[in-house]
Formats: C-alpha cells, sequence, structure tokens
C-alpha cells in the first residue's frame, strides 16, 4: 500500500518541546542551488562566556578514512547575540574559537558541494543532497544537546526527505549532535512511497524516498523489491530495530552524474546510483539489501571500537569483517531468499568474492581482523602515492564476506545449526540492548551456537586473526554444489592494468605476486612491445596473443623500462578461477540441506 508518512500528535507535541529546548539551531538557504552552494547560518547557545570551540568533521559514520570536509566551507563570519562582530580564530584545519561571545554566537558561512554519494554532498538544480558531516560546524561542548534545522527559499515542489523529526513549519530536529550527524537530507522534488511492516507488536512505516527520472511503475516495481527483502532480514533476527517514530526511510537518488554507493544510518540510508532502474535492470535493490541489514548490523549491534565516534580523525576497528562483511553476505543472500535473484544468479555472486579471496597473495600478511583496521587507508581515503594493495590487502567487504560463507556452510554441515542463529544471539545480546561488542563476544557466542568452545577458539585463531579457511570444495559437495576450475585450458598470465600508451601497452600496476607476469619481473610503468608474435598496441593485443597459447607455454616478452628495451620470457599458466555449479547428481540430503540455507524464511 502506497502512502505519504503523517507524525502523531504525540510525537508532534514531543518535538515542539525538543525545539525549545535546542541550543543549536542550523537554516539553509538554498537560494544560491544552481550555482552548487548553501547559505548556513548557525545559532549556538552556551551557558559561559568562555571561547566556543566549532568544529567541522574530519570522519564521517559509515565511513573509516579520514575526509576532510572543512575544504569546502567558506566566508565564515561570527557574530554575538545582538549582531555585533566576534573574533573567529582558525585553530585548526577543522577547527575555529570565537571569543567575546555572551553565551550566544551566530556563524554564518557558505557551503559548496557537487558530488552526490553517501558521504558528500550534490547542491545543484535537481536537488540538495546533504551528508551532516560534510555540511555543518558543530560545537563539541554541545554535543549531547538537540539541534534544529530549518530550510528557507525551496524551490517549488521541493520538500525533505530525512530521518530527522518534523516539527511546525517545517523544521527537523535531532535529540543531539550525533543524531544530527547521522542524517543525511535529501531536498528535491521527489516520489514517496511506503510500506506497512508489523514487528513486535509496532506497525513500522518503510518508506522509500526516490529521486530518479523513471516511472511510477518502476517506482512500484523498486517498492516491492524492497518489502520482500525487508521481511526475509526481519525472518533472520526475529524483528525489526525500533525505528524512531516508527519509521525507516530509504533515501534513493538514481540521476546522472550521482556517484553509486550505499551509507547506513540508525532511521535510513542513502543510496544512489547514476544509472536508472530500467538500465541495471533494478540492480539498485543489492544496494538497498545492504544497507538495511546495517539497520541491525553496525548501527545497533556495534563494534566497541567505534563507539563514541570521532568526528576529529579516523576511527579504527578490527571488527570490519563482521560489520561490513557478514552484512555483504546477507545483503546477497536475502536476495536470494527473496527471490530477487534466481539459483544460478546467486551462485555467480559467491563465487567472485570466492575467487577473490582464495587467490590474493594479501593473505599471506593479514586475516580478517588485521585488513579491518586497513579500512583508515582505503574506505574512499584519498592520496596520490601509488601502493602494492594488490600484494597486501583485501577489503574487509570480500575477506568477511567469504568467512561468513565458510561459517554458515560449517555450522549447517557439522554442527546443525546455522549462521543466522549466531545473527540472532548477538543482536538479542548486544544490539537489541545496544552493548557495544569486541571480537572476544562473537567467539563466544560462536562457543554457545555451535556447542564447541574449542571450535569457536580456533576459527578466531586461524580464520580471524590468521588467513586459514576451509576446504570450500568439500562444504560445497554437502550443499549439493560442485567447485572446481572454470577454464582448466585457459592461458592465463595474470591481472594488470593496462592502457594504451603511444604505440605500446603501459602497465599500471604491480603485477601479483606468484602470477606469470610478477615471475617474469613485468611491474608497474614497463611499456609492453610484443607478447609472442603480436605486436602490442593495446590491451586487447594480448588476449590475442593468448589465443592460441596453452598453458605450459613459455613466450617472449619485449618491454621498455626507463627508455632501455628488454626481452623475457614467460611462461604460461592456467586460468586459476573457479566456478561453482549445481550437483545434477547431489544427494537428496545435499539438496535439502541447499534448500534450508537459500529457501525463503517465514517470519
Amino acid at each position: 500500500m502506497l502512502r505519504l508518512n503523517r507524525c502523531t500528535l504525540a510525537l508532534f507535541t514531543s518535538l515542539l518541546a525538543t525545539a525549545a529546548q535546542a541550543d543549536t539551531h542550523y537554516q539553509l538557504d538554498l537560494a544560491g542551488h544552481d550555482r552548487h552552494q548553501v547559505a548556513v547560518n548557525a545559532r549556538f547557545v552556551v551557558d559561559n562566556t568562555e571561547p566556543l570551540l566549532l568544529q567541522m568533521s574530519a570522519a564521517s559514520p559509515g565511513r573509516y578514512a579520514r575526509h576532510d570536509f572543512a575544504k569546502n566551507i567558506y566566508a565564515l563570519k561570527a557574530l554575538d547575540g545582538q549582531g555585533n562582530p566576534l573574533l573567529l580564530q582558525r585553530m585548526s584545519p577543522t577547527s575555529w574559537q570565537v571569543s567575546g561571545h555572551q553565551g550566544e554566537v551566530q556563524v554564518s558561512y557558505l557551503l559548496f558541494g557537487n558530488h552526490a554519494d553517501g558521504t558528500y554532498n550534490q547542491i545543484d538544480s535537481r536537488h540538495v543532497h546533504l551528508n551532516m558531516p560534510a555540511s555543518l560546524l558543530f560545537a563539541p561542548s554541545l554535543r549531547a544537546q538537540p539541534a534544529t534545522v530549518s530550510l528557507k527559499t525551496l524551490p517549488t515542489g521541493w520538500r525533505a526527505a530525512t530521518q530527522l523529526y518534523p516539527q511546525a513549519e517545517g523544521a527537523l530536529s535531532a535529540p543531539d549532535v550525533d543524531y544530527l550527524m547521522d542524517s543525511p537530507l535529501e531536498i528535491s522534488d521527489h516520489q514517496l512511497l511506503s510500506f506497512s511492516q508489523a514487528s513486535a507488536g509496532k506497525t513500522y512505516q518503510i518508506e522509500l524516498a526516490l529521486h530518479h527520472a523513471g516511472s511510477a511503475e518502476e517506482a512500484k516495481v523498486l517498492l516491492e523489491k524492497t518489502q520482500a527483502v525487508v521481511r526475509q532480514q526481519q525472518a533472520i533476527f526475529g524483528e525489526l530495530p525500533d525505528f524512531a517514530n516508527q519509521r525507516y526511510t530509504f533515501i534513493a537518488d538514481y540521476l546522472p552524474g550521482v556517484d553509486g554507493d550505499g551509507m547506513e544510518h540508525r532511521n535510513s540510508t542513502i543510496v544512489t546510483s547514476e544509472s536508472s532502474l530500467a538500465q541495471d535492470e533494478f540492480a539498485q535493490v543489492e544496494t538497498i539489501s545492504h544497507e538495511f541489514f546495517h539497520a541491525w548490523n553496525v548501527e545497533r549491534l556495534r563494534p566497541k571500537n567505534l563507539q563514541p565516534f570521532d568526528y576529529t580523525q579516523t576511527n579504527m576497528s578490527d571488527a570490519l569483517w563482521f560489520a561490513e562483511g557478514f552484512t555483504n553476505y546477507y545483503g546477497k543472500l536475502a536476495l536470494k531468499r527473496s527471490s530477487h535473484f534466481d539459483l544460478d544468479t546467486y551462485l555467480d555472486k559467491v563465487q567472485k568474492p570466492l575467487n577473490q579471496t582464495l587467490q590474493t597473495p594479501a593473505r599471506r600478511w593479514s586475516g580478517p581482523a588485521a585488513v579491518s583496521q586497513q579500512a583508515v587507508f582505503v574506505d574512499a581515503g584519498v592520496a596520490v602515492d601509488k601502493t602494492n594493495y594488490a600484494n597486501h590487502f583485501l577489503s574487509y567487504y570480500t575477506y568477511g564476506e567469504v568467512v561468513a560463507l565458510a561459517l554458515d556452510l560449517t555450522l549447517r554441515t557439522q554442527y546443525d545449526t546455522d549462521l543466522d542463529a549466531l545473527m540472532r544471539l548477538m543482536w538479542q545480546r548486544f544490539g537489541k540492548p545496544e552493548t557495544p561488542y569486541q571480537l572476544a563476544d562473537i567467539q563466544q557466542a560462536l562457543a554457545e551456537v555451535s556447542g564447541d568452545a574449542e571450535f569457536a577458539a580456533a576459527f578466531f585463531r586461524d580464520s580471524i586473526q590468521g588467513p586459514g579457511l576451509p576446504d570450500f570444495t568439500a562444504l560445497f559437495t554437502q550443499m549439493g554444489l560442485t567447485l572446481s576450475a572454470a577454464n582448466p585450458d585457459k592461458a592465463w598470465l595474470g591481472a594488470l592494468q593496462l592502457a594504451t600508451f603511444g604505440d605500446a601497452v603501459q602497465v599500471q600496476s604491480v603485477s601479483r605476486d606468484g602470477s606469470p607476469w610478477a615471475s617474469a619481473g613485468i611491474t608497474d610503468g614497463d611499456l609492453l612491445l610484443q607478447l609472442g608474435s603480436v605486436r602490442l598496441r593495446t590491451p586487447d593485443d594480448i588476449d590475442t596473443a593468448l589465443k592460441t597459447a596453452r598453458p605450459g607455454d613459455v613466450l617472449a616478452v619485449k618491454f621498455r623500462r626507463f627508455d632501455r628495451e628488454q626481452s623475457v620470457n614467460i611462461t604460461v599458466a592456467a586460468d586459476p578461477a573457479l566456478a561453482l555449479r549445481v550437483d545434477k547428481n547431489a544427494s537428496r540430503a545435499s539438496v535439502k540441506r541447499r534448500d534450508a540455507w537459500l529457501g525463503a524464511k517465514k517470519l
């Protein structure tokens, strides 16, 4: 059923009280939106006359690398409550100090933004898409106090989509600065659809605020797919989180010039794509599924080392393999259980991260816990120097997803339980009461679910702190599936980033350790001239040279390095890619086990 959200009289009354008590208020003037800017006026009220510290965030909840949002605010001015100028002194790249006030400080500045995703802002003639850490100066001394936001000069037909609480005359409120910073804001002429979902004696409105150029029928299809995902994920935990105002909002921007992304928040999520629903055949629901699972896992079921969130620096955690990787696993699994994926499509989705994890040389150096700690360098962090990540870093999303797969299949085949049971226990013990967990808590929960403390200890030692993984071929056999070489006779030299450079092919990445390219000494910056008898002018010429080659063949490679032409021999290997397929000769017991794993769950 489609409907607009309406707040209750009780909620309305409580929010008016919040507004009256707010010590921080922002007014966002959209008059300059067509030039990618918003005028921000902020008012801070404190109970003393000491210099007031103001902070622009250098981090964003849900991101783990540093993001210097202060670079996009300018024309800062500070006044007191009577409109008199105050001394505004910059203390660091992201902080300012205001002196000489009598308890009230008014600050104005211009905010620029033209990059729409789950972290940054886009301000243009189509919408004002804001993420608060990238938008608002705040007073750390008022972090625990209520805050309000009002909007000015909205174009005709535009309205706000947000998890912030609605107030009188269109204002919005947050109980504290942390909630404010966790509340994205989409202001546009978007569609608003919703459905009702019952949980634990309450009825929740699940909203889809959809800004796109597609049809109403496409929006309806997306809402139906979203509803199926919500129900399957609710079935895993047995209940929905207790969303504030009994409302959860998917804020979706599917527009040209928007960067593909997803970012979880407590009672909402941002999902973005430059492609339309029709162009991507509703593939955007994959991001929707991932982000909604975060409503349990990481928004409420939260690692202790991410609490409280530090807006001044990176936030490092050793648990992202669980917070992000397990979410990746369940995002896809929910789509299979909800029938968005058929079996073959789901197996394709499983085999990709499995191949990446089994074949990477990075696992020599780090287990999932250590890889998680590297998120501060890679999670949309920006740097100009090159890295050797191909040989020492595997994404905690990918690594954690494969660990979740390994654990789920192990529990199903050896302990007559499953990963769903582990997630429910973690939810009841840590997520629902919002008690932050540590890795030892997950190990203890695994020991209880499996009934085998020794197994849990060994798994964490070998596969979380260490790089060990179980025998997937044997595990898949028990699920009525086969894991085998996809192209055993196909010639393979390894993955390289390549580009045409003049009349040659330039290597633009380090070669992966253990690959034929690496064994031959080919590396970043080399200009490849010839492979076997084929002259190389474009990357496609390498595929041409390998068409007639077979594993074990030796080919000559001519290349130029620092203006010196050289030649080496390279031994062709077999393509190591694995394929996951249905075993047509599987036993009834294996098929039954697979159906229990992948079949729809009842609420």
